[in-house]
Parts: structure tokens; sequence; C-alpha cells
């Protein structure tokens, strides 16, 4: 004879069957983190789904802490995006074009002496997907389509000046003090991801509100021909997880990085049919248990 707790346990187990969780977009932020080398990296349990809806990715970097023991000398700091189980840091295979893994941001330092009277490169922040890569593999102008990449060394958007410049430089097209210049190496950094298929996607980042451009030819005073870059990169859209990391060179010190305020907008990935059937197996499971029991009792 079927007891209450019997029916009760075989109706749970056919919601769970039945009701599937429908995946919904939600934000979440994981608040703050400070890195430091030799080498430190984490990442957040949550996967998510980009099949399911783009992402974003928002977080601001303080680079104020960096020390340098001679100018172009660097430590880096990766935050982004990498499918579940890969590394923390340049997840994928090393120096391949759309990596295998992920896409994230890259910062780094170049040369931190002060100049306030004239332009020069303290910060930069360019998209990646795989280790040994540079800006050579910007490939996008806009998300979910990929062309020949096109990244030069002449662009805007990827190099930012901690301090002042002079005032002719302060007139040039996309010069924004504040943002491009006396920058403080504070950054307010946003990524955006989107999926064309279950294993590649694009992302396109902005930079206390720049987007990234790249000149064809010779630099000039204008709006870049290539404008706004994005990358794009491989991976399994349908479990990324947020990592964070940093890798400084060993024998000196380079200080270290503040990451905060770290926000994700996105779709989070929902249980497997199999991890379902699971729940509900054992949920008839427990209804068989007391069933036994009653039967003893």
């Amino acid at each position: 004879m079927r007891t209450k707790a019997d029916a009760l346990a075989l109706a749970l187990a056919a919601a769970v069957l039945c009701i599937a969780p429908a995946a919904s977009a939600m934000t979440i932020n994981y608040g703050s983190l400070t890195l430091s080398g030799g080498y430190q990296a984490t990442h957040f349990n949550d996967v998510w789904n980009l099949t399911a809806g783009d992402l974003t990715l928002s977080y601001t970097i303080d680079m104020t802490g960096v020390t340098q023991p001679a100018a172009w000398s660097t430590s880096w700091t990766e935050v982004g995006i990498r499918q579940k189980g890969a590394a923390d840091f340049n997840p994928g295979p090393s120096n391949t074009y759309q990596g295998g893994a992920g896409g994230w941001m890259t910062s780094s330092v170049g040369d931190l002496t002060p100049n306030p009277n004239n332009l020069n490169l303290s910060d930069k922040h360019n998209l990646s997907a795989s280790g040994g890569r540079g800006e050579g593999d910007y490939d996008a102008k806009v998300p979910g389509t990929v062309i020949s990449p096109f990244g030069t060394n002449t662009n805007y958007g990827i190099w930012f000046d901690r301090d002042g410049v002079d005032p002719f430089q302060a007139g040039y097209w996309g010069a924004v003090n504040g943002d491009t210049y006396n920058t403080g190496g504070v950054y307010d950094i946003v990524i955006s991801y989107h999926a064309i298929d279950a294993g590649l996607g694009t992302m396109f980042a902005t930079v206390n509100g720049i987007q990234t451009g790249f000149y064809p030819g010779a630099w000039q005073n204008a709006q870049p021909g290539d404008y706004p870059a994005g990358l794009s990169f491989k991976g399994d859209m349908t479990q990324m997880q947020v990592f964070a990391g940093l890798y400084a060179p060993p024998g000196a010190d380079y200080g270290s990085v503040g990451v905060s305020d770290i926000t994700v907008a996105g779709t989070l990935a929902v249980p497997e049919p199999g991890s379902l059937a699971l729940v509900a197996s054992g949920l008839v499971g427990l209804a068989a248990a007391l069933r036994r029991r009653a039967g003893k009792a």
C-alpha cells in the first residue's frame, strides 16, 4: 500500500524530470581581489552559458601598486572567462590564434616614468584568447562576425597615459582627459561577449568608456579605419567561468594589482538532464526506503 511519504517522493521525482529549470538572465557581483606575483590566480564557481544570451563582464583595475625594476618591465594581469576546468591564467593552448578555452583582457605596463608634459605609454589593455599573442589577432568589427585579422601596432584605446600631455596632444582626435590620459593608473573595463555558436565567440571591450581601434596604415589625427575592434575566441560557450590572475617574472618585485567591483551579467548554465535524472532517481530510492520502513513498523 502506498504511503503519503511514498506518494510525495514520487511526485517530487516526477516534477524534477518534467520541469527542468529555465535559463534566465541575472547579474552577480563577485567583489574585489588583490593580485600579486610571482603568480596568483583564481576563478569563481558559477558556470555561464553564452549560447543562452550575451555576457558582460565589468570591473575596475587599479594598477597604481605596480612597481618596475626598469622601464618596460611588467607583470601581466588577466581578467575574463575560461571554460570550466581550464587554467586560471593563459587558459587553453599557447600562441594559438583564437586560443581554445576562453577570452580575457590582459593588462600590463610600459614606462611608468612620470612625464606630465608629453604623451607617453603607461598602461596597456588588450584582449587576448591565447598566451603569447598580441593585438595582431583582432579580427571582428561587429559581434558575431569574424574576418581576417587586422590588428596593428598603430592603434587607439590600447595604450593609456597616467599623467598629462601637452596642449597640442590634448587636442588630438579621441584624447579624453581622465580617460585616455591623466588616468592615474585606474581603469573601468567592460568586456562584452557574444557566442557565434557553441565553440566560437567574439568579445569587444571599453576601457574608461574608450573603444579599441586600429589604423590600417600610418597614424592619423582621426578616427581609426578599423573601429570599433574586437577579438574572436574559441572554447565551450556553454560552460564558462570568470577568472582572474597575475604573473610577474621572477627575480624582482612587481608590486600588486587591485581588481574591484567584478560584475557579471549573463545567463547561468542549467543542470544537464542527466543530473536531473539522478536527483529524481534519488527521490524514488527515498520513497522505497520509506516504504520499507513503514512495512517494518
